[in-house]
């Protein structure tokens, strides 16, 4: 992860690029993990490639409308005081920091993107891959 003297100044080119690398990187490691996951299931089950194009297609849409609620502001009648501070980091997210890319170039948890965005980030990217199989690849009942 990358050291706090060596972070970029926040809302600088270099910060934005990190954050982009960043919820780029958790995003496509979400996609492998939900087609990973529909790949065990389907495979044996002989729906083959099928199986994980539906899967990453309602997986995504179902990610899509969890992430979207998330990404809502806290109504100021329901703001905690105590919600405000430091982010704290999962551990997928923990996982995901330990990828190529990120082990260089990492941010710490308080500059990156908000779990819900990258977590929509996902969905769009879980929805593309399926119509690509669908549509590119000839992935058809």
């Amino acid at each position: 992860m990358a050291h706090p003297d060596r972070r970029p100044p926040v809302g600088s080119a270099a910060h934005r690029a990190r954050q982009a690398l960043d919820a780029a990187t958790y995003a496509v490691v979400v996609v492998l993990c939900v087609a990973a996951a529909a790949a065990v299931v389907s495979l044996p089950l002989g729906w083959g490639l099928v199986g994980v194009k539906y899967a990453l297609f309602f997986a995504g849409f179902l990610v899509f409308g969890v992430s979207t609620l998330w990404l809502r502001p806290t109504p100021p009648w329901k703001d905690d005081e105590g919600s405000a501070g430091r982010r704290e980091e999962s551990r997928f997210q923990a996982a995901v920091q330990r990828a190529p890319p990120l082990r260089r170039y990492g941010l710490v948890p308080d500059d990156r993107l908000s779990p819900a965005a990258k977590l929509f980030l996902s969905s769009l990217l879980m929805l593309a891959v399926s119509f690509a199989l669908e549509t590119v690849f000839g992935v058809t009942v």
